[in-house]
């Protein structure tokens, strides 16, 4: 899931993790607004594990990301979804309030095409090689071969 208001740096995001894994579905929220009504309808569902990962920008119109985060982190079905923010401040205050609110990591946006390629490979094969997944996230580990 990529939560983002520029659609030049959603495409880009897409570009490369498609570049790395054409299999990975990928979905774009464009704004905080239309994330909570996504996730939120997912817990009304029953559907708890509506992603494998989040890559969440903090600086969305209408809701915030850090108030996406808040809401992930605090529901109890979807605190276990590994929610990665990607932003564009390197501010030591947003860096501290998103691990305060539960952020598994903090990136910096790369800013080139190489770098962001780069990133997103380190990316996916951390998070779906290496590190250790909740239950819900097995089956893309084992579906992608990571």
């Amino acid at each position: 899931m990529i939560v983002e208001d520029n659609p030049a740096d959603s495409k880009t995001m897409g570009f490369a993790i498609a570049s790395h894994d054409s299999a990975i579905e990928i979905t774009v929220l464009e704004n905080g607004a239309t994330a909570l009504e996504f996730f939120k309808g997912a817990v009304d569902r029953g559907h708890y594990q509506p992603c494998d990962l989040v890559l969440l920008d903090l600086n969305l119109p209408f809701v915030s990301g850090f108030e996406v985060l808040e809401y992930l982190k605090t529901e109890p079905v979807l605190k276990q979804i590994p929610v990665l923010v990607l932003s564009g401040s390197s501010s030591s205050q947003d860096v501290d309030r998103c691990y305060g609110l539960g952020a598994n990591s903090y990136i910096s946006k790369p800013t080139g095409i190489d770098d962001v390629l780069d990133m997103t490979g380190n990316l996916l094969s951390f998070w779906f090689r290496y590190a250790q997944m909740p239950s819900g996230n097995k089956a893309l580990q084992a579906k992608h071969g990571f």
